[in-house]
Protein backbone atom coordinates (compact mmCIF):
# COMPACT_ATOMS: atom_id res chain seq x y z
CA UNK A 1 0.00 0.00 0.00
CA UNK A 2 1.55 3.47 -0.96
CA UNK A 3 -0.43 5.01 1.37
CA UNK A 4 -0.66 4.23 5.33
CA UNK A 5 -4.38 5.01 5.51
CA UNK A 6 -5.35 3.46 2.07
CA UNK A 7 -6.55 4.48 -1.51
CA UNK A 8 -9.74 5.65 -2.51
CA UNK A 9 -11.24 6.61 -5.44
CA UNK A 10 -13.89 9.31 -6.22
CA UNK A 11 -15.56 9.43 -9.44
CA UNK A 12 -17.89 11.96 -10.67
CA UNK A 13 -18.96 13.62 -14.28
CA UNK A 14 -18.50 16.90 -12.47
CA UNK A 15 -14.68 17.56 -12.41
CA UNK A 16 -15.35 20.93 -9.89
CA UNK A 17 -16.43 18.38 -7.87
CA UNK A 18 -14.00 15.80 -7.90
CA UNK A 19 -11.24 19.44 -7.36
CA UNK A 20 -13.24 20.10 -4.37
CA UNK A 21 -13.64 16.42 -2.71
CA UNK A 22 -9.72 15.92 -3.29
CA UNK A 23 -8.83 19.12 -2.08
CA UNK A 24 -10.81 18.04 1.62
CA UNK A 25 -8.39 15.15 1.76
CA UNK A 26 -4.93 17.72 1.85
CA UNK A 27 -2.91 16.32 4.68
CA UNK A 28 -4.95 13.24 5.49
CA UNK A 29 -2.29 9.97 4.71
CA UNK A 30 -5.07 8.81 1.62
CA UNK A 31 -3.75 8.58 -1.68
CA UNK A 32 -7.06 10.04 -3.76
CA UNK A 33 -7.90 9.10 -6.98
CA UNK A 34 -10.43 10.83 -9.56
CA UNK A 35 -12.35 9.65 -12.66
CA UNK A 36 -14.90 11.48 -13.97
CA UNK A 37 -16.88 8.20 -15.79
CA UNK A 38 -17.10 4.92 -15.49
CA UNK A 39 -14.66 3.77 -18.29
CA UNK A 40 -12.26 5.64 -16.67
CA UNK A 41 -13.06 4.28 -13.40
CA UNK A 42 -12.40 1.22 -14.42
CA UNK A 43 -9.24 1.56 -16.01
CA UNK A 44 -8.23 3.31 -12.65
CA UNK A 45 -9.08 -0.18 -10.94
CA UNK A 46 -7.48 -2.21 -13.09
CA UNK A 47 -4.11 -0.42 -12.55
CA UNK A 48 -4.41 0.14 -8.81
CA UNK A 49 -4.81 -1.41 -5.61
CA UNK A 50 -8.15 0.48 -4.15
CA UNK A 51 -9.73 0.32 -0.76
CA UNK A 52 -12.98 2.69 -1.13
CA UNK A 53 -14.69 3.75 -4.54
CA UNK A 54 -17.64 6.55 -4.05
CA UNK A 55 -19.14 7.11 -7.33
CA UNK A 56 -21.74 9.70 -7.63
CA UNK A 57 -25.46 8.49 -8.77
CA UNK A 58 -26.32 10.47 -11.19
CA UNK A 59 -23.99 10.32 -14.34
CA UNK A 60 -24.61 10.07 -17.99
CA UNK A 61 -24.04 6.88 -19.77
CA UNK A 62 -23.23 4.87 -17.04
CA UNK A 63 -24.80 5.90 -14.11
CA UNK A 64 -23.38 5.27 -10.18
CA UNK A 65 -25.22 2.15 -9.02
CA UNK A 66 -24.74 0.36 -12.43
CA UNK A 67 -20.85 1.25 -12.44
CA UNK A 68 -20.82 -0.12 -8.92
CA UNK A 69 -22.77 -3.35 -9.65
CA UNK A 70 -19.39 -3.69 -12.13
CA UNK A 71 -16.60 -3.19 -8.99
CA UNK A 72 -18.56 -5.41 -7.12
CA UNK A 73 -18.15 -8.77 -9.95
CA UNK A 74 -14.80 -7.51 -10.43
CA UNK A 75 -13.10 -6.45 -7.09
CA UNK A 76 -15.82 -7.92 -4.84
CA UNK A 77 -12.66 -6.49 -1.74
CA UNK A 78 -13.29 -3.11 -2.27
CA UNK A 79 -15.64 -0.87 -0.29
CA UNK A 80 -18.83 0.62 -2.33
CA UNK A 81 -20.20 3.57 -1.51
CA UNK A 82 -22.63 5.94 -3.72
CA UNK A 83 -23.14 10.00 -3.59
CA UNK A 84 -26.10 12.16 -5.00
CA UNK A 85 -27.40 15.03 -4.49
CA UNK A 86 -30.99 14.16 -5.98
CA UNK A 87 -34.11 11.90 -4.36
CA UNK A 88 -33.36 8.45 -5.40
CA UNK A 89 -33.88 7.07 -2.32
CA UNK A 90 -35.96 3.73 -3.54
CA UNK A 91 -33.05 2.80 -5.98
CA UNK A 92 -30.28 3.77 -3.36
CA UNK A 93 -31.73 1.86 -0.91
CA UNK A 94 -32.16 -1.46 -3.36
CA UNK A 95 -28.64 -1.18 -3.87
CA UNK A 96 -27.81 -1.63 -0.42
CA UNK A 97 -30.03 -4.03 0.41
CA UNK A 98 -28.29 -5.67 -2.27
CA UNK A 99 -24.87 -5.09 -1.55
CA UNK A 100 -24.48 -3.67 -4.48
CA UNK A 101 -23.53 0.17 -2.79
CA UNK A 102 -22.35 -0.77 1.20
CA UNK A 103 -23.14 3.12 2.10
CA UNK A 104 -24.66 6.14 1.00
CA UNK A 105 -24.09 9.88 1.35
CA UNK A 106 -25.35 13.21 -0.12
CA UNK A 107 -24.69 16.16 -1.74
CA UNK A 108 -23.70 18.65 -0.10
CA UNK A 109 -21.50 17.71 1.89
CA UNK A 110 -21.21 20.87 3.84
CA UNK A 111 -23.14 19.68 6.75
CA UNK A 112 -20.87 16.63 7.58
CA UNK A 113 -16.84 15.50 7.25
CA UNK A 114 -17.01 13.54 4.30
CA UNK A 115 -13.36 12.68 4.34
CA UNK A 116 -13.31 11.73 7.80
CA UNK A 117 -16.20 9.12 7.10
CA UNK A 118 -14.46 7.64 4.85
CA UNK A 119 -11.08 7.65 5.95
CA UNK A 120 -13.01 5.50 9.24
CA UNK A 121 -14.68 3.12 6.55
CA UNK A 122 -11.30 2.08 5.39
CA UNK A 123 -10.22 2.40 8.95
CA UNK A 124 -12.78 -0.13 10.31
CA UNK A 125 -12.78 -2.51 6.70
CA UNK A 126 -9.17 -2.82 7.81
CA UNK A 127 -9.78 -4.72 10.79
CA UNK A 128 -11.86 -7.67 9.00
CA UNK A 129 -9.46 -7.78 6.00
CA UNK A 130 -6.79 -8.45 8.69
CA UNK A 131 -4.14 -11.35 7.02
CA UNK A 132 -4.02 -13.20 9.73
CA UNK A 133 -7.90 -13.27 10.22
CA UNK A 134 -7.89 -13.77 6.14
CA UNK A 135 -5.29 -17.01 6.77
CA UNK A 136 -6.93 -18.65 9.68
CA UNK A 137 -10.45 -18.78 7.66
CA UNK A 138 -8.46 -20.23 4.34
CA UNK A 139 -7.41 -23.09 6.04
CA UNK A 140 -10.80 -24.12 7.18
CA UNK A 141 -13.40 -26.39 5.48
CA UNK A 142 -17.21 -25.83 5.31
CA UNK A 143 -17.44 -22.63 6.01
CA UNK A 144 -20.97 -21.49 6.29
CA UNK A 145 -22.23 -19.66 2.83
CA UNK A 146 -25.29 -17.63 2.83
CA UNK A 147 -28.41 -20.31 2.87
CA UNK A 148 -30.35 -20.59 0.37
CA UNK A 149 -33.72 -19.85 1.43
CA UNK A 150 -32.04 -16.94 3.36
CA UNK A 151 -31.27 -15.36 -0.11
CA UNK A 152 -34.76 -15.82 -1.34
CA UNK A 153 -35.97 -14.19 1.84
CA UNK A 154 -34.11 -11.81 1.72
CA UNK A 155 -35.13 -11.04 -2.02
CA UNK A 156 -38.80 -11.61 -0.78
CA UNK A 157 -38.30 -8.94 1.54
CA UNK A 158 -36.73 -6.28 -0.12
CA UNK A 159 -39.24 -6.39 -2.82
CA UNK A 160 -41.96 -6.30 -0.99
CA UNK A 161 -43.27 -8.88 -0.97
CA UNK A 162 -46.93 -9.91 1.21
CA UNK A 163 -46.29 -11.53 4.40
CA UNK A 164 -48.46 -15.26 2.80
CA UNK A 165 -45.42 -15.50 0.25
CA UNK A 166 -42.64 -14.80 2.88
CA UNK A 167 -44.34 -16.97 4.96
CA UNK A 168 -45.11 -19.42 2.32
CA UNK A 169 -40.85 -19.99 1.81
CA UNK A 170 -40.70 -20.27 5.60
CA UNK A 171 -43.11 -23.29 5.42
CA UNK A 172 -40.81 -24.86 2.93
CA UNK A 173 -39.07 -25.79 6.05
CA UNK A 174 -40.39 -27.47 9.02
CA UNK A 175 -38.41 -27.02 11.43
CA UNK A 176 -37.39 -23.61 10.71
CA UNK A 177 -41.28 -22.93 11.07
CA UNK A 178 -41.57 -24.67 14.40
CA UNK A 179 -38.57 -22.36 15.62
CA UNK A 180 -40.27 -19.18 14.37
CA UNK A 181 -43.22 -20.29 16.25
CA UNK A 182 -41.32 -21.20 19.43
CA UNK A 183 -39.49 -17.75 19.26
CA UNK A 184 -42.93 -16.17 18.98
CA UNK A 185 -44.47 -17.69 21.78
CA UNK A 186 -41.74 -17.11 24.23
CA UNK A 187 -40.94 -14.76 26.68
CA UNK A 188 -38.41 -12.97 24.65
CA UNK A 189 -41.60 -11.42 22.51
CA UNK A 190 -44.24 -11.19 25.41
CA UNK A 191 -45.04 -14.92 26.00
CA UNK A 192 -48.51 -14.49 23.93
CA UNK A 193 -49.64 -17.68 22.13
CA UNK A 194 -49.72 -17.63 18.17
CA UNK A 195 -51.83 -19.62 16.47
CA UNK A 196 -50.56 -18.50 12.89
CA UNK A 197 -47.23 -17.91 11.28
CA UNK A 198 -48.47 -15.08 10.05
CA UNK A 199 -49.64 -13.37 13.16
CA UNK A 200 -46.15 -14.07 14.19
CA UNK A 201 -43.81 -12.56 11.75
CA UNK A 202 -45.45 -9.92 12.07
CA UNK A 203 -45.15 -9.59 15.37
CA UNK A 204 -41.28 -10.34 15.20
CA UNK A 205 -40.95 -8.24 12.36
CA UNK A 206 -39.14 -8.90 8.68
CA UNK A 207 -35.90 -7.92 9.70
CA UNK A 208 -35.40 -10.04 12.55
CA UNK A 209 -37.17 -12.95 11.35
CA UNK A 210 -34.84 -12.60 8.43
CA UNK A 211 -32.09 -12.80 10.69
CA UNK A 212 -33.11 -15.36 12.58
CA UNK A 213 -33.07 -17.76 9.31
CA UNK A 214 -29.90 -16.53 8.56
CA UNK A 215 -28.24 -17.61 12.16
CA UNK A 216 -30.46 -20.91 12.51
CA UNK A 217 -29.85 -22.20 9.45
CA UNK A 218 -25.81 -21.43 9.77
CA UNK A 219 -25.94 -23.35 12.98
CA UNK A 220 -27.77 -26.23 11.10
CA UNK A 221 -24.87 -25.93 8.08
CA UNK A 222 -21.87 -25.70 9.87
CA UNK A 223 -21.77 -29.83 9.98
CA UNK A 224 -19.45 -29.37 12.96
CA UNK A 225 -19.86 -31.98 16.25
CA UNK A 226 -20.37 -29.91 18.68
CA UNK A 227 -22.93 -29.86 21.54
CA UNK A 228 -26.81 -28.60 20.33
CA UNK A 229 -27.05 -27.30 23.59
CA UNK A 230 -24.16 -24.92 23.37
CA UNK A 231 -25.47 -23.60 19.89
CA UNK A 232 -28.89 -23.44 21.15
CA UNK A 233 -27.47 -21.21 24.46
CA UNK A 234 -25.95 -18.34 21.61
CA UNK A 235 -28.52 -18.19 19.62
CA UNK A 236 -31.16 -17.67 22.36
CA UNK A 237 -28.48 -15.56 23.82
CA UNK A 238 -28.39 -13.43 20.52
CA UNK A 239 -32.45 -13.04 20.76
CA UNK A 240 -31.98 -11.86 24.58
CA UNK A 241 -29.61 -9.15 23.18
CA UNK A 242 -31.69 -7.87 20.21
CA UNK A 243 -34.51 -7.18 23.05
CA UNK A 244 -32.41 -5.93 25.32
CA UNK A 245 -31.37 -3.45 22.77
CA UNK A 246 -34.73 -2.69 21.59
CA UNK A 247 -35.82 -1.55 24.63
CA UNK A 248 -32.50 0.04 26.11
CA UNK A 249 -32.50 2.04 22.79
CA UNK A 250 -36.28 3.24 23.59
CA UNK A 251 -35.54 4.59 26.73
CA UNK A 252 -32.47 6.80 25.26
CA UNK A 253 -35.00 8.89 23.66
CA UNK A 254 -32.67 9.46 20.86
CA UNK A 255 -32.64 8.60 16.90
CA UNK A 256 -31.18 5.42 15.11
CA UNK A 257 -31.79 3.48 12.32
CA UNK A 258 -34.08 0.56 13.75
CA UNK A 259 -33.88 -1.67 10.63
CA UNK A 260 -30.31 -1.82 12.11
CA UNK A 261 -30.61 -2.10 15.28
CA UNK A 262 -33.90 -4.45 15.09
CA UNK A 263 -31.06 -7.30 14.67
CA UNK A 264 -27.85 -6.09 16.20
CA UNK A 265 -28.02 -8.61 19.36
CA UNK A 266 -28.52 -11.68 16.66
CA UNK A 267 -26.19 -10.75 14.17
CA UNK A 268 -23.53 -10.26 17.00
CA UNK A 269 -23.36 -13.89 17.84
CA UNK A 270 -22.31 -15.44 14.19
CA UNK A 271 -18.36 -15.05 15.37
CA UNK A 272 -18.75 -17.07 18.95
CA UNK A 273 -20.74 -19.99 16.15
CA UNK A 274 -17.97 -19.74 14.63
CA UNK A 275 -15.46 -20.23 16.99
CA UNK A 276 -17.81 -23.12 18.62
CA UNK A 277 -17.73 -24.63 15.32
CA UNK A 278 -14.35 -24.32 14.02
CA UNK A 279 -12.04 -23.43 16.83
CA UNK A 280 -13.92 -25.21 20.35
CA UNK A 281 -10.71 -25.12 22.35
CA UNK A 282 -10.63 -21.19 21.51
CA UNK A 283 -14.23 -20.54 22.25
CA UNK A 284 -14.25 -23.12 25.95
CA UNK A 285 -11.21 -20.83 26.82
CA UNK A 286 -13.25 -17.47 26.27
CA UNK A 287 -16.46 -19.13 27.74
CA UNK A 288 -14.79 -19.46 31.06
CA UNK A 289 -13.10 -16.25 31.21
CA UNK A 290 -16.02 -14.89 30.77
CA UNK A 291 -17.97 -17.36 33.46
CA UNK A 292 -14.50 -15.84 36.36
CA UNK A 293 -14.59 -12.62 35.68
CA UNK A 294 -19.07 -12.81 35.02
CA UNK A 295 -17.83 -9.84 32.06
CA UNK A 296 -19.41 -10.68 28.54
CA UNK A 297 -17.89 -13.10 26.14
CA UNK A 298 -15.87 -10.18 24.22
CA UNK A 299 -14.88 -8.46 27.13
CA UNK A 300 -13.27 -11.82 27.95
CA UNK A 301 -11.08 -11.58 24.60
CA UNK A 302 -10.52 -8.80 25.68
CA UNK A 303 -9.31 -10.03 29.58
CA UNK A 304 -7.38 -13.17 27.58
CA UNK A 305 -4.95 -10.30 25.40
CA UNK A 306 -6.72 -12.15 22.32
CA UNK A 307 -5.45 -10.17 19.12
CA UNK A 308 -6.14 -11.93 15.81
CA UNK A 309 -9.55 -14.24 15.92
CA UNK A 310 -11.86 -11.81 18.04
CA UNK A 311 -15.10 -12.63 17.80
CA UNK A 312 -16.40 -9.43 16.96
CA UNK A 313 -13.83 -9.22 13.96
CA UNK A 314 -15.37 -12.76 12.79
CA UNK A 315 -18.57 -11.36 12.92
CA UNK A 316 -17.39 -8.29 10.82
CA UNK A 317 -15.29 -10.91 8.62
CA UNK A 318 -18.60 -12.94 8.16
CA UNK A 319 -20.76 -9.79 7.75
CA UNK A 320 -19.20 -8.23 5.17
CA UNK A 321 -18.77 -11.48 3.18
CA UNK A 322 -22.64 -11.81 3.55
CA UNK A 323 -22.86 -8.13 1.50
CA UNK A 324 -24.30 -6.77 4.87
CA UNK A 325 -24.55 -2.61 5.33
CA UNK A 326 -21.55 -1.13 6.60
CA UNK A 327 -23.62 0.35 9.64
CA UNK A 328 -24.00 -3.09 10.62
CA UNK A 329 -20.44 -4.25 10.44
CA UNK A 330 -19.64 -0.94 11.93
CA UNK A 331 -21.47 -1.63 14.90
CA UNK A 332 -20.56 -5.47 15.64
CA UNK A 333 -16.60 -3.85 15.45
CA UNK A 334 -16.95 -1.23 18.03
CA UNK A 335 -19.43 -2.57 20.37
CA UNK A 336 -16.69 -2.60 22.77
CA UNK A 337 -15.73 0.87 22.32
CA UNK A 338 -18.92 2.92 21.11
CA UNK A 339 -17.33 6.39 21.07
CA UNK A 340 -15.13 5.47 18.24
CA UNK A 341 -18.10 4.48 16.00
CA UNK A 342 -19.80 6.92 13.41
CA UNK A 343 -22.05 9.37 15.15
CA UNK A 344 -24.90 7.67 13.40
CA UNK A 345 -24.10 4.06 14.45
CA UNK A 346 -22.62 5.28 17.91
CA UNK A 347 -26.04 4.90 20.00
CA UNK A 348 -26.57 1.14 18.69
CA UNK A 349 -23.19 0.40 19.56
CA UNK A 350 -23.04 1.79 23.26
CA UNK A 351 -26.69 -0.01 23.15
CA UNK A 352 -25.48 -3.65 22.23
CA UNK A 353 -22.55 -2.85 24.72
CA UNK A 354 -24.78 -2.02 27.31
CA UNK A 355 -26.79 -4.66 26.86
CA UNK A 356 -24.04 -7.37 27.16
CA UNK A 357 -22.65 -6.52 30.35
CA UNK A 358 -25.86 -6.13 32.09
CA UNK A 359 -26.95 -9.74 30.45
CA UNK A 360 -23.66 -11.29 31.68
CA UNK A 361 -24.03 -9.78 35.36
CA UNK A 362 -27.45 -11.19 35.57
CA UNK A 363 -26.34 -14.56 34.79
CA UNK A 364 -23.51 -14.55 36.57
CA UNK A 365 -25.51 -13.36 39.54
CA UNK A 366 -24.07 -9.97 40.03
CA UNK A 367 -25.63 -6.76 41.85
CA UNK A 368 -26.59 -4.38 39.29
CA UNK A 369 -25.32 -1.28 41.20
CA UNK A 370 -24.50 2.55 40.14
CA UNK A 371 -20.94 1.09 39.04
CA UNK A 372 -21.91 -1.42 36.72
CA UNK A 373 -24.51 0.90 35.57
CA UNK A 374 -21.72 3.92 34.88
CA UNK A 375 -19.68 1.41 32.64
CA UNK A 376 -22.12 0.55 31.01
CA UNK A 377 -22.38 2.03 26.99
CA UNK A 378 -19.51 3.72 27.73
CA UNK A 379 -21.28 6.90 29.48
CA UNK A 380 -23.54 7.13 25.72
CA UNK A 381 -26.51 5.29 27.77
CA UNK A 382 -27.47 6.84 31.13
CA UNK A 383 -27.94 5.39 33.90
CA UNK A 384 -31.70 5.40 33.91
CA UNK A 385 -31.86 3.95 30.52
CA UNK A 386 -29.43 1.64 31.43
CA UNK A 387 -31.32 0.70 35.07
CA UNK A 388 -34.65 0.17 33.06
CA UNK A 389 -33.11 -1.97 30.84
CA UNK A 390 -31.79 -4.09 33.40
CA UNK A 391 -35.07 -4.55 35.25
CA UNK A 392 -36.53 -5.68 32.26
CA UNK A 393 -33.71 -8.25 31.13
CA UNK A 394 -33.82 -10.04 34.89
CA UNK A 395 -37.57 -10.65 33.95
CA UNK A 396 -36.47 -12.87 30.83
CA UNK A 397 -33.55 -13.91 31.38
CA UNK A 398 -34.66 -16.61 33.74
CA UNK A 399 -36.70 -18.47 30.64
CA UNK A 400 -33.23 -19.48 28.91
CA UNK A 401 -32.14 -22.08 31.73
Amino acid sequence: MDHEAGTILIVDDEQNILNSLKRRFFGSKVRVLTACGAAEALKIMSENSVDLILSDYKMPDVNGIQLLTQIKEKYPNTFRAILSGYVETDAITHAIGKGIAMAYYKKPWNEYNLPEKLIHIISTMHRIKDKELITIFSRLEKLPSLPEIYIRLDKAIENGAPVDTITGILKEDVSLTAKIMQIGNSVFYGGKEYSSLEQTVLMIGLNAVREIVLIYKMTENTLCSVNDSKLSAIFSKGLILNKGIDFCLRQTGQEYNKSIASTAGLLSCIGEIILLCFRQERYEQTLAAAAQHSCSFSEAEMLLNIKTDLSTHITGYFLDLYNMPFGTIEIMLYQNNPEEASSENRIIAAALCAVSKITAAIENGIEIDSSLLETCGKELISHDAALKTAEMLKEILPERK
